[in-house]
């Protein structure tokens, strides 16, 4: 019975968190085998680990779409058997804090074993480590892109089932931030170093604005709604 309960607990809040996963060990393992070609077929004396740094901003992507499902999906079918609209948020939201922490675990999993890689086949042949991508980013911020799309999952969810397709707008212009805002993030941050900082400030409570009122739509929605 409690199997059953766990299994039943699984489909409805985390289902799509194991193929996240699967995805991004998958995608790790080919960047490995294309930079052991690299390594093979061009002779070079240097190497890079970025394999975990480009997974985690895969992970960043991915942990959108698949928070917005999971919102969909479990305030759809939860309401609908009876739970409570706090209850079926919270729960979403436990789910997804532990999709983070489980993704945060293979990251630290997948860059260790990149090490033991360059450590055992690269090291012996004279190749030297040039760079390691996750180092350059300090534990809290690379864990804060893993958290963010814990709230941008609840916020678009909200959005688009309140507005409907029109909040597939917002969902675009997101993406668009998202792809061109580093070029120019980089560029203000060597003009102005302070700017940058309010800027990302605003953005912050701006954010933490929209997630507010997201949780108060969630909160509010009716079956028929969903």
């Amino acid at each position: 019975m409690k199997k059953e309960t766990l299994r039943r607990q699984w489909l409805l809040y985390g289902s799509g968190l194991d193929w996240q996963l699967g995805a991004v060990a998958v995608f790790w393992l080919l960047i490995e085998g294309i930079t052991a070609v690299a390594l093979a077929i061009t002779k070079e004396t240097t190497t890079v680990i970025f394999s975990a740094m480009i997974c985690l901003i895969l992970l960043a992507f991915v942990s959108v779409f698949t928070g917005f499902q999971r919102v969909n999906r479990v305030l759809t079918l939860g309401i609908a058997l009876g739970g409570t609209r706090r209850a079926e948020v919270l729960r979403c939201a436990a789910w997804h804090l532990g999709g983070a922490l489980a993704s945060a675990a293979l990251l630290f999993g997948l860059n260790g074993l990149s090490h033991l890689i360059y450590r055992l086949a690269y090291a012996p042949r004279g190749i030297v480590l040039d760079m390691d991508g996750l180092a350059l980013l300090p534990t809290g911020e690379w864990l804060l892109i893993l958290l963010a799309p814990v709230l941008l999952s609840i916020c678009v969810a909200a959005t688009v089932n309140t507005f409907g397709p029109k909040g597939y707008w917002v969902v675009w212009l997101l993406w668009m931030l998202i792809c061109f805002s580093p070029n120019y993030l980089t560029k203000l941050y060597k003009a102005n170093p302070t700017a940058l900082w309010v800027l990302m400030a605003v953005l912050t409570v701006a954010l933490l604005g929209w997630t507010v009122w997201s949780v108060r739509r969630l909160l509010r929605w009716t079956v028929q709604e969903l």
